[in-house]
């Protein structure tokens, strides 16, 4: 599991929704019950807490002022113009370097465009 290492992870608040909509198809669609649903938010509320192993970078009206400029300069969506503005606002405050793990491959292309290292896991979406 990528958090396991020495570096810090920080994910954008916005996989709390993301998370949601990701559990509510998954339940929808039979691959997994209530219980299934109820079990991966307790263990998410418990890596985004205080004490767990995710930092979560708040959603703030810079952060939506910069994703309103990526999707406006970029081909970027939405949700990965929110995302990316946040790891770049994260960037210019941080001392380290910021890598960015994603499974989209259009993310991918534009957070490299923006200047990011990448770990990449492969897309697998059906």
């Amino acid at each position: 599991m990528v958090f396991h290492g020495a570096d810090p992870v920080v994910i954008c608040e916005l996989a709390d929704v993301e998370l949601a909509s990701l559990l509510r198809r998954a339940r929808r669609d039979g691959r997994i019950d209530d219980d299934g649903v109820s079990e991966r938010l307790d263990a998410y509320r418990a890596h985004t807490a205080a004490t767990g192993p995710l930092a979560v970078v708040p959603l703030t009206q810079a952060t939506i002022g910069r994703a309103r400029e990526l999707v406006l300069k970029t081909t970027v969506r939405t949700l990965d113009a929110l995302h990316l503005a946040a790891a770049q606002l994260l960037a210019e405050v941080s001392k380290e370097e910021i890598i960015l793990l994603t499974r989209d491959a259009a993310q991918a292309t534009a957070a490299a465009a923006l200047g990011f290292s990448l770990y990449a896991v492969p897309e697998t979406r059906p």
